[in-house]
């Protein structure tokens, strides 16, 4: 038995103590066919060290030997040394015959390195020399696919499908192709082609059902989005659009329950948080729906919906003085979310300071002056603090948007002085 079958032996044993004394003989003594075999068997266990070790004795021997070269390349890829790697595949010569695998390397390399133009160079030269390998077709789909150019990857994938291509690598073309589809905002066209697939992976059921989602088709997306939940119940993704379809499909009350499901496995996930409020406050469960809009705020303290939310659910709790507290920090240039100046201003208005609701209204009036509801809150407000002028103008403003109103339409004519 070989010292190289000795080693292999400890390790399918875990006998690891002798590993390292065979390895030293294993350089000494056995032939170089049985340390490339080795070095191939260490690999796929993982030990690439020792592989590392052999290959590049092997290298030093065999400065031609393309699989030497290429195993290096992978190994120095995995240690992060990408400059090694294209140095070892770069001496991979046109005229050798794995020059193609030595292009297809070079090119997951650049594109490693976030190099895509290079890399698709790369991939087309792979492809002018056998423009018929399925390999190099998927591997040009896959870049396109990274590199964002999702018309461009999926009619890759497509080509490989007419070819009759069906997996390359174990991965199902059909499936990149319908991800492909659905990155182009070609929705319908990638839900055809995820149904005619049959039987889906969970992540590709996940796809599927947020699409249905896309498309409105509430129930197909609860469906879809159930069986991956039941399917794995760690799948933390689809809680929030399982939740939002519940919701859209006219059970609110499952969305609530999708909510609190999905917090058990993730209670760091905002917008489940966000969503869950929303649903408690519709059902009337204010003190729910404070704990849930307090959790959202706490994981983003600067996420504007959160802090808008929040906000929100003060003014509607007329807790007035609670809400100036917290937007007191308020931008006053404007930069802020309009509706955050409105609130400010409503809660400064009900605990009379007057001077700071009127800038507050000022502002949020460039973004709400053709909105009636706000033209009634700022005409109450002027009514209040007896700025006749300025409240004689939101009410032409609002009388115009709706003259139906015959209220604001009364108080015009006593401000212009009419009578009826």
């Amino acid at each position: 038995m070989s010292y190289s079958e000795q080693l292999l032996d400890k390790l399918e044993q875990g006998e690891m103590d002798s590993v390292s004394d065979l390895f030293t003989k294993v350089l000494a003594n056995d032939d170089d066919e049985t340390k490339f075999n080795l070095a191939e068997e260490l690999y796929a266990y993982g030990f690439t060290g020792y592989a590392k070790r052999l290959y590049q004795e092997l290298a030093g021997k065999y400065p031609d030997e393309t699989s030497v070269l290429t195993a290096l390349a992978d190994i120095a890829v995995a240690d992060g040394d990408t400059d090694k790697a294209l140095d070892y595949l770069s001496r991979v010569g046109q005229d050798d015959p794995n020059y193609e695998q030595a292009l297809l390397a070079t090119a997951d390399v650049y594109q490693t390195l976030g190099l895509y133009e290079v890399s698709e160079q790369k991939l087309l030269e792979a492809q002018r020399l056998d423009p018929d390998e399925p390999v190099i077709g998927f591997a040009l789909g896959e870049l396109e696919f990274a590199w964002g150019h999702f018309e461009t990857a999926a009619a890759a994938y497509l080509d490989l499908l007419q070819k009759g291509v069906d997996t390359v690598a174990d991965v199902a073309v059909k499936l990149r192709y319908a991800a492909s589809l659905a990155n182009t905002g070609r929705y319908e066209d990638a839900v055809s082609v995820y149904e005619e697939y049959g039987e889906l992976p969970i992540a590709d059921r996940f796809q599927l059902g947020a699409l249905y989602l896309q498309l409105k088709d509430y129930q197909k997306a609860v469906d879809a989005l159930q069986a991956v939940v039941d399917q794995d119940s760690s799948f933390t993704n689809a809680y929030l659009p399982l939740a939002r379809a519940e919701r859209e499909n006219g059970t609110p009350e499952l969305a609530l329950k999708t909510v609190q499901a999905g917090l058990a496995y993730d209670d760091t996930n905002e917008d489940l948080f966000a969503i869950g409020a929303q649903l408690a406050l519709s059902f009337g469960d204010n003190e729910l729906g404070e704990q849930y809009l307090q959790s959202a705020l706490g994981l983003d303290p600067e996420n504007q919906h959160s802090i808008l939310a929040w906000s929100n659910f003060l003014i509607a709790q007329d807790r007035h003085e609670e809400n100036s507290e917290f937007l007191k920090d308020l931008d006053d240039n404007g930069s802020s979310d309009p509706q955050l100046y409105w609130n400010l201003a409503r809660s400064q208005a009900a605990l009379e300071d007057y001077d700071g609701a009127r800038g507050n209204y000022l502002l949020a009036f460039r973004t709400f002056q053709d909105r009636p509801e706000f033209l009634r809150d700022i005409a109450s407000f002027f009514r209040t603090t007896a700025a006749k002028a300025e409240e004689e103008a939101a009410l032409s403003r609002l009388t115009s948007l709706e003259p139906d109103d015959y209220e604001a339409q009364e108080r015009l004519d006593e401000l212009k002085g009419n009578q009826y």
